[in-house]
């Protein structure tokens, strides 16, 4: 019984971090499609953190592409 949770343990940590890339994959492919604010990716990505209205720019110009 042991030995099943370990494995278990192993795949959802394997699982976790796969989506985490992804996810940080997709974060970062929104913040190249928006085009309206003309800066670096790590800019972009505080003003989206702090700013609820550039967050949803970031989120249409995404949808729409």
């Amino acid at each position: 019984m042991l030995l099943l949770i370990k494995i278990n343990v192993g795949f959802a940590l394997v699982t976790a971090l796969v989506m985490g890339a992804f996810l940080r994959r997709v974060a970062l492919n929104a913040l190249n499609q928006e085009s309206t604010y003309r800066r670096s990716l790590a800019q972009k990505s505080q003003r989206a953190a702090m700013d609820n209205n550039y967050m949803m720019a970031v989120l249409k110009a995404f949808c729409q592409a």
